[in-house]
C-alpha cells in the first residue's frame, strides 16, 4: 500500500486569522494521524496573503505536542534564511522533545517572491554553489560524531540531527540528495510528471550506487484534491487555482470559498495568466474523484518508485480539506 503523508502550506480562507490557520494545522494533523497517514510537513513562506504559515520550526513544536505517532516536520526549512548553526540548534531542540518523531526538509528559496521581503529577511543568495555550501555546513554541524573540540558545543549536545530531506525539482537536486546520503523529496508542479519519474529514479540509482549499504528515501509531492466525483474536486481545486493566479499578478489574496467563486468572474488578467505557462500546466495537478486519483496515484508511484506520497491540498473550507484526505486514503487503500 502507498505511504500518504500531509504537506501543510497554510491555506487562508477569507474570514481565516493567523490564529485560525494554526488551529486548523492541530485539527488536520490529529485528522491524518487517525487516518493512517504517516508524516506532516509544514511548509516555510513570507508575504504571502493566501498562506499562513511563516515559522515551522515553532509550528512544528506545536503539532508534535498535539500528536503522538504522526512524524512532524519542515517541508521545508528555507535555508538561505537561516543561518545552518540555528537551524541545526532549533532541530535538536525538537528531537529532544520528541525524540524519532522530527524531519528535517531544506529546501533552497526564499519563500517568497517580493523584493522588499527578500531584503528584509536579508540573509544570503540563492546561488546554488552558496546554497550547497551552507548545506555541507549544516550536516557537518549536525553530526553526532564531530571531533571534540572541533568547534563551539551545539546545545542541546549529546542529541543527533532528525533525518534529512533535500526538497527539490529537478534531476539535479535528486543527484546531490543522493550524494550526500539524505532523503528526498520532488515536488512535482507546473511540470511533466515524467520529470518527476526521471528524477526520482535518478536518486535512487545514484543513491544506491554512492549507498550500498544505506536506504534511499524518495517522496513524491503533489497537489492532490479528491472530491466525491471529477466535477466535485475541480470546485474545491478552483479557490487555490485563483489564488495562484491573483500571486502571480501580484495582486495577493486570501482564498475564496467555491461558494464566492462560483458567483465570481475573473478578470481577463487572472484568465490569461491561467493559460499561460507555469500556470496551465496542470499535468502534475492530481483532481478528481477517488478512482482517477488512485489511477493516477498508483500509475506514477510504480513509474517512479516513489516510496511515499507527500499531498499538498489547499482547500479553503477545513471540513471539505479533511474529507479530501478522507478519500484519497480510502481510494488509496484499495
Amino acid at each position: 500500500m502507498t505511504v500518504l503523508s500531509v504537506l501543510d502550506q497554510g491555506p487562508v480562507g477569507a474570514t481565516t486569522g493567523p490564529a485560525a490557520v494554526l488551529k486548523a494545522a492541530g485539527a488536520l494533523a490529529r485528522h491524518v494521524e487517525d487516518l493512517g497517514y504517516a508524516r506532516f510537513w509544514v511548509a516555510e513562506h513570507h508575504a504571502t496573503p493566501s498562506i499562513g504559515i511563516s515559522a515551522p520550526e515553532i509550528v512544528i513544536g506545536h503539532l508534535a505536542s498535539l500528536t503522538s505517532t504522526l512524524r512532524i516536520g519542515a517541508g521545508g526549512m528555507l535555508l538561505a534564511n537561516h543561518s545552518p548553526l540555528h537551524v541545526v540548534e532549533q532541530f535538536r531542540t525538537l528531537e529532544s522533545l520528541y525524540p524519532g518523531r522530527i524531519d528535517l526538509g531544506i529546501g533552497r528559496s526564499h519563500g517568497t517572491n517580493l523584493e522588499p521581503t527578500i531584503a528584509a529577511l536579508a540573509r544570503s543568495s540563492l546561488d546554488a554553489a552558496a546554497f550547497s555550501a551552507q548545506l555541507t555546513q549544516l550536516l557537518t554541524l549536525g553530526r553526532a560524531d564531530r571531533q571534540p573540540g572541533s568547534q563551539a558545543p551545539i546545545i542541546p549536545e549529546n542529541v543527533c540531527l532528525p533525518p534529512v530531506f533535500l526538497l527539490g525539482a529537478s534531476e539535479s537536486s535528486a543527484r546531490a540528495a543522493a550524494e550526500l546520503g539524505l532523503g528526498y523529496a520532488f515536488l512535482a508542479a507546473y511540470q511533466d510528471p515524467a520529470n518527476a519519474v526521471r528524477a526520482l529514479r535518478t536518486y535512487r540509482n545514484t543513491f544506491t550506487t554512492i549507498h550500498p549499504t544505506a536506504e534511499p528515501h524518495a517522496i513524491l509531492t503533489l497537489t492532490v484534491v479528491v472530491g466525491t466525483d471529477d466535477h466535485h474536486a475541480e470546485e474545491l481545486a478552483a479557490p487555490w487555482r485563483l489564488a495562484l493566479a491573483q500571486h502571480a499578478l501580484g495582486r495577493g489574496r486570501r482564498l475564496r470559498t467555491v461558494r464566492e467563486l462560483q458567483q465570481y468572474t475573473p478578470t481577463h488578467e487572472e484568465i490569461a495568466v491561467q493559460s499561460r505557462p507555469p500556470l496551465s500546466d496542470r499535468r502534475s495537478e492530481i483532481v478528481g474523484g477517488p478512482a482517477r486519483v488512485a489511477d493516477l496515484l498508483h500509475d506514477l508511484v510504480g513509474a517512479s518508485r516513489a516510496d511515499e506520497v507527500l499531498a499538498v491540498t489547499n482547500i479553503p473550507d477545513p471540513v471539505e480539506r479533511h474529507r479530501s484526505y478522507e478519500r484519497l486514503a480510502i481510494a488509496m487503500a484499495r
